[in-house]
Parts: structure tokens; sequence; C-alpha cells
């Protein structure tokens, strides 16, 4: 599952949102586009091992960060790696 952010979003309030409809064993990747505000992009860094641990062992949630620039084809790559990376959780991969 995808969960993507806009720069108001309380990203725990999201993930803990999303969480119910996943199943078993599936992977919730959260979308950070990068914006003005350093502070959000900051507070969701933070935000993801915690909510990864969290949830985890059920659960494995990770984070694409897309930078101004970034090709939509690699945020997508990142995106589907997570995906299915049946060992990883809590970690960010940002595409500039």
């Amino acid at each position: 599952m995808r969960l993507i952010l806009s720069e108001r979003d309380d990203i725990a309030a999201c993930v803990r949102d999303a969480r119910p409809r996943l199943g078993t064993d599936d992977s919730l990747v959260v979308v950070i586009r990068e914006s003005g505000d350093s502070l959000f992009a900051a507070q969701a860094r933070a935000a993801i091992a915690p909510l990864a641990i969290e949830a985890a062992p059920v659960t494995r949630i990770n984070a694409v960060l897309s930078h101004n620039g970034a090709r939509a084809a690699d945020v997508e790559a990142a995106i589907s790696y997570l995906e299915t990376a049946l060992s990883t959780t809590g970690q960010i991969l940002e595409i500039r």
C-alpha cells in the first residue's frame, strides 16, 4: 500500500490510520515529496523508524523521499522495491 503525504499531513496519524487496512505481512510505503518546509521533512524522516518498530512484525513501513527534479520512474522503482523487500522495514530511500 502507498501513502502519499503532503506537508500538511501528520505522518504518524496517517500511518496509524492506514494500518487497519493492511493484511498480515503487508507493506506500507510512505511517499514524501520534498517541500519548502524543512521541519516537515525532518519530522517525516524521524517518524519512519519508530512507526516501523510499532507495526512490526505484522507490517513493514518504509518511505521514499522524492526530491524536486526526481524522475517519476526512479520514484516508482524505489516504491516497487520497498513493497517487495520482505526483510526491509524502517528505511527511507531518497530519490534526487
